[in-house]
């Protein structure tokens, strides 16, 4: 028994409280509009005119970069072969709902994955996984305080993904959104209305352990950074990748290959540019840096950038066309009011991910508790 788990509780196999099976998968193409729910590798894919299971199930993704990612089925729902189904599942011993928070916990079924190249679970690597049995009347209790905080969670996340697309449908409201032209307004090639346009060295950088920020293309988002996954440079690297102008607050950088259509605006973090990406300096007598930001990214959406850049696709962003295109000039008080509404949700963003930050600890704090038998009575009643 796993010694973190309180005496009182039985741990059993997988396989012992439920029948792990792949159905027939459908073809993607005997899809239909309507009808019953299918469930694929990440989770509903669709609708079809037949169904496969009647009450909700728990499904283990079983093939690919997501596998061992949980989901429930809904009533009446066709489950594919990319997900593992637990069927016939002893009610009498689990809840459905408890045993998905089980399964979902971080690294659970990492055991009972194989392959590196083409990860996936089979049902016989299922047989090494074990399940903490509390009594039902525990098991429910925990599933429901980790529903309630889940919810909370995602009511937080759907906020945030609001609020990114606020920023720029605020910019559409006040500017357009490039279906025939931006107003009326003077146009002029971004060259003439940017300080500087820098290309970045063509070299791989030598990364170091820590020193000075290099920037990559997946440090890039729409509109704000990642950090996720940050790389260093020793200072003489960094004097190197500088020589055609450091990044200085206010710049825009915005990748040119791979990804293109993700820009981020300096906050005047010391950093220097990888491979891949494209330094704008605004030239603000003209444009805001919060403008020209989102303009760029409203014309290199992938399915606009052939028609504002001829030789530019939605993988490859010719620094040429770059320079070429034409930039619409608003107002500069315009403009100034647009970086004031931004910076306003931007505020609220950053109130959002903090409040998400610590409801991700909460949740985490609590799900550790769960599984140790420390869940009070009251817990979390006033959420």
């Amino acid at each position: 028994m796993n010694s973190s788990y309180p005496e009182s509780w039985e741990v059993v196999s997988l396989d012992s409280i439920c029948r792990p099976k792949q159905w027939a998968t459908i073809n993607v193409g005997e899809l239909t509009e309507d009808g019953f729910p299918v469930y694929g590798a990440n989770g509903k894919i669709g609708y079809y005119s037949s169904y496969n299971h009647t009450q909700p199930t728990v499904l283990i993704t079983c093939r690919g970069a997501s596998c061992g990612a949980i989901n429930i089925s809904e009533p009446n729902s066709y489950v594919t072969g990319n997900a593992m189904a637990l069927d016939d599942m002893n009610t009498s011993r689990v809840d459905l709902n408890y045993l998905a928070r089980t399964l979902a916990r971080r690294g659970y079924l990492r055991k009972a994955i194989t392959g590196s190249a083409q990860p996936q679970i089979t049902r016989e690597t299922l047989r090494s996984v074990s399940v903490p049995l509390p009594p039902l009347a525990e098991q429910r209790r925990i599933a429901e305080v980790l529903d309630r905080v889940d919810a909370l969670r995602e009511k937080r996340r759907k906020s945030i993904a609001f609020l990114d697309e606020l920023a720029q449908s605020i910019f559409v409201d006040m500017f357009g959104d490039g279906a025939t032209e931006f107003g009326d307004w003077e146009m002029r090639p971004l060259a003439s209305v940017a300080a500087a346009i820098n290309d970045c060295p063509h070299s791989t950088p030598k990364w170091t352990d820590l020193g000075v920020v290099c920037l990559r293309t997946s440090n890039l988002a729409k509109g704000r950074w990642n950090w996720r996954e940050t790389r260093y440079v020793a200072e003489e690297s960094y004097v190197e990748r500088s020589k055609r102008g450091e990044i200085v607050a206010g710049d825009i950088i915005l990748s040119r290959e791979g990804t293109v259509g993700v820009a981020a605006i300096s906050d005047g973090t010391r950093m220097c540019m990888g491979q891949r990406l494209v330094q704008v300096r605004s030239n603000v007598e003209l444009v805001t840096p919060e403008y020209l930001l989102h303009y760029l990214l409203s014309v290199l959406e992938p399915e606009k950038i052939s028609k504002y850049m001829i030789g530019s696709t939605a993988q490859h962003l010719n620094v040429k066309d770059l320079r070429a295109l034409r930039v619409p000039l608003p107002p500069i008080a315009l403009q100034q009011d647009f970086a004031r509404r931004i910076s306003s949700v931007e505020g609220m963003r950053t109130d959002s991910v903090t409040h998400l930050n610590e409801l991700d600890a909460l949740f985490a704090s609590i799900q550790s508790r769960a599984f140790r038998g420390e869940l009070w009575q009251d817990e979390l009643k006033d959420l």
